[in-house]
């Protein structure tokens, strides 16, 4: 039966890499890749020769399949953001008409309601009535928002909103990293499908 890790095929391994899953996991088991950690798998493939340096992403592909095969990564998980959840859903309006909406009336709907209201600068900070609070991390109007976001008592996440034009239309995009484990990912991943339900309520209504 064929293997796939991190969504890559067998086939399409051995057509890019002149090995399999089960060559490559061999092959690492018998360099001791077992006890090393992302990064220095990743440098010990091109360190050895087994692929090119310009083949970075392929080695950072078998990486990641490896530490799959291994138990030591899951659905969700990466090696820089740990656990992470994207939610999608396409909105009724334009993308700059999206953007407004989100930073005023709409506010309230995916962060909450304001104790401080940010600037939308990078470096403001923010606070809920509820307590929860962050700072401003980039802003491309109309486009990206990245920001830290804490509620009381929990440990601090980075949370990313990306607005996907389509004529009429905008995808909005929440993704967020840092979390804590799996459980915490099906938490927030039902959070912000709800999020995004309210907000497709709210325009429709508008």
């Amino acid at each position: 039966m064929e293997k796939a890790y991190g969504k890559i095929s067998d086939k399409a391994l051995q057509d890019a890499t002149g090995k399999n899953w089960d060559a490559w996991i061999a092959r690492l088991d018998q360099a001791g890749a077992e006890s090393l950690d992302h990064k220095a798998i990743a440098r010990l493939i091109v360190a050895q020769g087994w692929l090119a340096r310009d083949q970075g992403w392929w080695a950072q592909t078998v990486t990641v399949g490896y530490e799959y095969a291994k138990g030591r990564r899951v659905i969700g998980q990466t090696a820089d953001a740990g656990f992470q959840v994207g939610v999608q859903k396409t909105l009724p309006v334009d993308a700059l008409t999206l953007w407004a909406f989100l930073l005023t009336e709409g506010l309230p709907l995916w962060l909450g309601d304001m104790a401080t209201r940010p600037d939308w600068e990078k470096g403001a900070r923010y606070q809920t009535t509820t307590g929860t609070c962050g700072e401003i991390r980039s802003v491309t109007p109309g486009e990206k928002l990245r920001l830290t976001w804490q509620p009381e008592g929990e440990a601090a996440t980075t949370l990313q909103l990306y607005l996907l034009p389509n004529k009429t239309k905008t995808a909005l995009r929440f993704h967020q990293e840092k979390l804590l484990d799996e459980a915490h990912r099906e938490t927030m991943k039902q959070h912000w499908q709800q999020v995004l339900k309210v907000l497709l309520q709210s325009l429709e209504n508008k």
